[in-house]
């Protein structure tokens, strides 16, 4: 579904109306586009929620993004911290040029991990391991030398929002579930203005659709191989050995 598209057949506003009021024609005044785009982007957290739950190894990205989530940063001699994106909620890896120019895949560590000696500001040299700190990583000995694009964070960042003047665009999952936008944020509609038998048939419709996601988004991909684990047995007690 787009967003607010002139032909309301495939629209997440038209389907708020048809949802609510039965008719998906003309925009329902008593419930207006700011408070609708509001909703669905908070439905769109959900959502993303969901899928990131589902399935920790398929990394989904909303497709609507232009870029891939890989961000670069310039390497700066002494620097012991660098900032994230605002946008990086998930951190997947760090690398960093080592001193011949060749990029090295940092540890992740927790800081109360870590010495006095890992810590201090006078430990210098090729980075291989990183704490983070809300949204900042350290790494861990401080470089001595710079580079161009000497950082790069590969990361996971949630949906692009909505806003009110968007017309064509659309959510960046798949498509099949996207009414899940349209009918949480008809709920929400429906809860605040006392719709009893709407919240009803809503939050049913919003429990299945959200099952259907995690369902899919469940599934691994076919080139992922699956791993299996032996589970000990205490033979001695069981036979009595």
């Amino acid at each position: 579904m787009q967003f607010n598209p002139t032909d309301k057949a495939n629209s997440l506003i038209g389907d708020i109306d048809f949802l609510l009021f039965g008719d998906s024609e003309s925009l329902n005044t008593k419930y207006s586009l700011t408070d609708r785009t509001r909703n669905i982007n908070i439905a769109y957290d959900e959502a993303t929620s969901i899928m990131y739950r589902a399935d920790p190894l398929y990394k989904w990205d909303d497709t609507s993004n232009a870029d891939i989530p890989i961000a670069t940063l310039d390497l700066t001699a002494g620097q012991d911290h660098y900032d994230l994106l605002d946008s990086a909620q998930i951190l997947h890896r760090v690398r960093i040029q080592n001193s011949e120019g060749k990029f090295d895949t940092l540890i992740p560590v927790e800081r109360r991990d870590l010495s006095d000696e890992d810590l201090a500001t006078t430990n210098t040299g090729n980075p291989e391991k990183y704490y983070k700190m809300g949204g900042v990583i350290f790494p861990v000995p401080v470089p001595n030398y710079g580079a161009t694009s000497g950082v790069e964070v590969e990361f996971q960042r949630a949906g692009t929002h909505f806003v009110i003047t968007d017309e064509e665009n659309s959510p960046g999952f798949n498509p099949q579930f996207h009414q899940y936008l349209s009918v949480s944020a008809s709920l929400r509609y429906a809860i605040s203005n006392g719709m009893k038998e709407k919240v009803v048939v809503l939050t049913q419709q919003k429990q299945q659709i959200a099952d259907a996601m995690r369902e899919f988004y469940e599934r691994r991909s076919k080139d992922k191989k699956p791993s299996f684990s032996l589970k000990r047995r205490n033979v001695q007690a069981k036979y009595g050995f």
